[in-house]
C-alpha cells in the first residue's frame, strides 16, 4: 500500500482551472471550500444578529456546511491510488465532494455508468467564467493576511500565481 502524498496547492489549482471548476463526474459547478470559511467569518464580524449560517464546518458536515457537503471542490484520481493511479495531471480531476465519495475507488467507466452525468441545462448553456468563488477567497484573504493559516497562505499563493 502506497503512502498518501498530499498534492501541492499549485497542482490542485491547475486541475481546477483546467476543468473550469466543474465536477468531472456530474458536471456541476464546485465551490472552493476555504472561501466559505471566510464568508462565515465576514458575516459574523458584520454585526448581523441571529444564528450563524451553515456556510462552513471543518469536516464539511451536512448540518454545518450543506453546500460543501454537496459541492465542495476536491481533487479526485481518475484511476484510484489504491489501484495504481498516479498523481500526474492526466489522472487528476475536479470533483464535487458527493461524487468523490460515491466514486470511491471505482474505475472511470463504472462511475460514468453509475452516476450518469447531468450537465446543468440552463437557459444560457454551461456556466461561463465560473471560478468556484476562488476570486472571492483571494479578495477576503488579502483583507486579513495575518489571520491566514499556512494552508490558506499556500492556497492564496497558488491562486494568485495562476493569475500572473
Amino acid at each position: 500500500m502506497s503512502k498518501h502524498v498530499p498534492l501541492p496547492k499549485a497542482v490542485q489549482v491547475a486541475v481546477f482551472h483546467r476543468d473550469l471548476w466543474l465536477c468531472r463526474w456530474c458536471k456541476r459547478p464546485v465551490i472552493f471550500a476555504p472561501v466559505m470559511k471566510y464568508l462565515k467569518r465576514e458575516l459574523g464580524e458584520s454585526g448581523v444578529v441571529g444564528p450563524q449560517p451553515a456556510y462552513y464546518h471543518a469536516h464539511w458536515t451536512r448540518e454545518g456546511a450543506p453546500l460543501l457537503d454537496e459541492l465542495g471542490a476536491v481533487i479526485d484520481h481518475v484511476e484510484a491510488v489504491a489501484k495504481g493511479g498516479l498523481n500526474d495531471l492526466d489522472n487528476l480531476a475536479t470533483a464535487c465532494n458527493k461524487c468523490n465519495a460515491r466514486k470511491s475507488d471505482a474505475a472511470q467507466h463504472e462511475v460514468m455508468k453509475k452516476l450518469k452525468p447531468k450537465p446543468i441545462k440552463g437557459k444560457y448553456g454551461e456556466p461561463q467564467n465560473w471560478d468556484g468563488l476562488s476570486s472571492l477567497f483571494v479578495m477576503l484573504a488579502r483583507r486579513a493576511p495575518a489571520t491566514l493559516t499556512d494552508t490558506e497562505r499556500n492556497w492564496l499563493i497558488a491562486l494568485t500565481a495562476e493569475c500572473q
